[in-house]
């Protein structure tokens, strides 16, 4: 069975324009894998996409750093996993400026929260990411990224490679190289981007994530962590501009709509 994976939220920040904030459901043929846990994750309450997720034994969950936009879904958890045990991967120092394990205890606490997730009705793992790491059959490798308090950069096997809440990175090229599929964050459109030092915003912006991705050779680019004041027409406008200047298929992902990879 060919690897899947279904966008559940492709926002920054915060759901707009009918779209959730980040997250990526991932099957393989033994191991189900979210990346990332926005908003999206309550999209697993739909039944098309309960069923699919329904012979995994485990639902895995890799996330990239704390910000809410990526984090919020784990609350989600209670209902949205349908009662399957949970791992929870948190990137940890060095790649990041926290501790995973406290940082996780520290966002799913009351009085922010009625449960700890140690309180969840339902089995929650976790195990702190240091380094590359295995997930049932498949392997994961990550590398620190540059943002506000860290992010790890994300590669399921030779597959797919998963890089947001970063700058376009030249250090990226090599770990993404030969992908079959790349979701790269782009935040910004050209005109967006800082004049004098494009790395300022902590972002991408268009034409630095299709060339990072041309010459890494990955074979298709899925945009990704939207701006959520950018409509969808504007979106689809940024890709069709981005696509005369590469070979790479650029992708604008549709929110519960299953790619195979």
């Amino acid at each position: 069975m060919p690897m899947r994976l279904i966008p559940l939220g492709t926002n920054g920040f915060i759901p707009t324009q009918g779209r959730q904030t980040m997250s990526f459901l991932v099957l393989a043929e033994r191991d189900a894998i979210l990346l990332d846990a926005g908003s999206g994750v309550s999209r697993l309450l739909d039944e098309s996409l309960a069923r699919l997720l329904r012979p995994y034994p485990i639902l895995n969950i890799v996330l990239s750093h704390f910000h809410l936009d990526h984090t919020v879904g784990l609350t989600y958890l209670t209902i949205a996993a349908h009662g399957k045990p949970v791992h929870i991967y948190p990137p940890d120092r060095p790649l990041v400026q926290a501790s995973g394990e406290a940082a996780l205890n520290e966002l799913i606490r009351p009085p922010y929260f009625p449960l700890t997730l140690q309180r969840y009705p339902l089995p929650v793992a976790i195990t702190p990411i240091r380094g590359d790491f295995q997930v049932g059959s498949l392997s994961v490798r990550v590398r620190a990224q540059e943002h506000d308090g860290g992010s790890i950069g994300i590669r399921i096997g030779d597959q797919i490679a998963y890089t947001t809440d970063t700058i376009v990175d030249p250090q990226n090229v090599e770990f993404v190289r030969g992908a079959s599929l790349l979701l790269h964050e782009l935040w910004l459109d050209d005109a967006e981007k800082p004049a004098q030092d494009a790395t300022k915003s902590g972002h991408s912006y268009a034409s630095g994530v299709v060339r990072l991705a041309t010459e890494a050779g990955v074979e298709r680019l899925m945009i990704v962590h939207h701006h959520p004041l950018r409509s969808t027409a504007a979106i689809h406008k940024t890709a069709e501009a981005a696509q005369g200047a590469t070979n790479v298929k650029i992708i604008v992902p549709e929110e519960g709509k299953v790619y195979d990879v």
